[in-house]
């Protein structure tokens, strides 16, 4: 009787540590609908999110390039045990075959049965920076956004945080600002303006005769 105590006592606090702890290996393939953990609670607010990811490239990227995202602490400070990024469009069907390279300490997840479709974390240790690639469809002329879950703890986790909008080009545009050009008046605007002048000094001095 006394072992089957120390058995289940055993049993509960793996599973309250497993709770806790969330999935160690990564997001599972049942996340990929909603990007929500199944931990039961409400996520926090986009807003309040301290993590963000970042495109080291900026807002346009050439065309079939590979893009480097940045999943990172906004602080510094604060950290994550698991996240789950995934690319998105203004029409998904053109980044369906867009697919995120093997991350060094993460794994990639096919959803929807596309390989590579999105990235996860591997292990469930507390993160300042990942990084992962994403590599786009052949040809993809058009604009994704890559949307990322982090989650901090079982109660705390921000889902489906939007980095900014990358265009896909076939050149970078340039900024160029062109000086305005000085414009100097013509000779006889010169000369029209001169005349004009001597005329009122002249009628100004007969008046005041």
């Amino acid at each position: 009787m006394y072992t089957c105590a120390v058995v289940l006592a055993f049993l509960l606090a793996s599973v309250s540590i497993d709770r806790i702890d969330g999935a160690p290996d990564g997001a599972p393939l049942a996340a990929c609908a909603t990007m929500t953990p199944g931990h039961g609670v409400d996520p926090q607010l986009i807003t309040s999110s301290p993590f963000k990811t970042e495109i080291s490239s900026g807002e346009y990227a050439i065309m079939d390039n590979t893009l480097n995202l940045e999943l990172r602490s906004v602080n510094d400070v604060t950290t994550y045990k698991g996240s789950l990024v995934m690319a998105i469009g203004l029409v998904a069907s053109f980044l369906s075959n867009g697919t995120f390279k093997l991350p060094r300490d993460g794994k990639v997840i096919d959803c929807s049965g596309i390989v590579g479709r999105a990235a996860t974390h591997k292990f469930n240790n507390e993160k300042k920076l990942t990084t992962v690639q994403w590599t786009p469809p052949k040809n993809f002329m058009g604009t994704a956004i890559f949307r990322t879950t982090y989650v901090h703890n079982v109660t705390t986790f921000w889902v489906k945080t939007e980095s900014i909008a990358v265009t896909y080009v076939m050149e970078l545009p340039t900024s160029s600002t062109q000086a305005p050009v000085a414009t100097t008046p013509s000779s006889a605007s010169q000369s029209s303006k001169t005349w004009i002048s001597l005329i009122t000094f002249s009628l100004m001095a007969y008046l005041m005769r």
